[in-house]
């Protein structure tokens, strides 16, 4: 599931292009994947309001990132939000389509024309095998803002005390709290692994009990870690592409993630795989030891602490 650096590479890759670009026609082959969001009370057949939501005849004038959500502003105002999932992606195809199975699962299609001409005929398309992904479409920037706010601080730019502030709400493993985007926004499987490697904490640590040493060191490494596969173009390991179908190189510099059984880069011990909520997590018992964090006596045999319910269910 393409993750922060995925989807800020892909921004970044389609802002010279679609800023100032504007959008003359679209073929939706999907309609499932767009939400149009709520009826503002004009009269509007569905075509009209499909058109509008997917901005038609609209220029982009910005594009905006959240966690792992972007955005396209228009010149009216409007925003259409993109979420990749786990297979989706936006292209730039200039002249002949693509064939074979890259023309498959192209749901929406736009044409457009860049704010310098060329004679090419420019085509925008969001593409996604397995439509975990989608369009959803906002009246406004501040409507996308408040819509953001059920997300936690951008991992990106996280401070030490912005992290804090999340983790303390949870005594969830540190694994299953960074994976929350209402807490961190941005961060998925690939990147918890690298960042609490780096930091040296275990994964089944409790997100509460983590000192405050630990916390600045770990939200300096997410920063670096993230920032480091945002110019790498991120990490493709098997659909992400960017803007222009090129695929990121940060995959090759990955030190935990996807490496259960090899040898540390730090101590050489192998690396230990686990699962932490369904998600496969691997860690270095020697450089995580479990037993060295703050406040926490779990061992991975024991796994993930669990709250005692409360009378009612609650």
């Amino acid at each position: 599931m393409p993750e922060l650096p995925e989807v800020e590479h892909l921004r970044r890759s389609l802002d010279p292009v679609l800023v100032g670009a504007r959008l003359h026609a679209v073929t939706v082959r999907r309609r499932s994947v767009i939400e149009c969001g709520a009826r503002d009370g004009r009269s509007l057949s569905p075509a009209q309001r499909l058109a509008e939501a997917l901005l038609v005849d609209r220029t982009i004038v910005a594009t905006h990132r959240r966690g792992k959500q972007m955005a396209l502003e228009a010149d009216n105002g409007r925003v259409l939000v993109v979420q990749l999932g786990m297979t989706g992606s936006m292209t730039i195809e200039a002249d002949a389509p693509p064939r074979g199975m890259e023309a498959r699962h192209r749901h929406v299609l736009w044409d457009f024309s860049p704010a310098t001409p060329t004679g090419v005929r420019w085509r925008l398309a969001f593409r996604d095998p397995r439509r975990f992904g989608g369009l959803t479409a906002y009246p406004s920037l501040q409507a996308l803002h408040g819509a953001w706010k059920s997300l936690g601080p951008d991992a990106l730019t996280i401070s030490a005390t912005d992290l804090a502030n999340a983790l303390l709400r949870t005594r969830r493993p540190i694994k299953a709290a960074l994976l929350d985007q209402a807490l961190v926004a941005g961060v998925g499987n690939i990147y918890a692994d690298e960042g609490l490697f780096a930091a040296r904490i275990h994964p089944l640590c409790p997100a509460a009990s983590i000192g405050a040493d630990q916390i600045t060191e770990l939200a300096r490494h997410l920063r670096r870690i993230l920032g480091k596969a945002v110019a790498q173009g991120g990490s493709t390991l098997r659909d992400y592409r960017d803007a222009f179908g090129q695929p990121g190189s940060a995959v090759q510099t990955h030190l935990a993630y996807g490496r259960e059984g090899l040898p540390c880069a730090v101590c050489k011990e192998a690396l230990v795989g686990i699962r932490v909520v369904a998600r496969a997590t691997v860690f270095c018992p020697r450089c995580q030891d479990l037993s060295t964090m703050v406040g926490t006596t779990l061992s991975v045999k024991d796994g993930p602490p669990v709250r005692p319910r409360r009378r009612g269910g609650k």
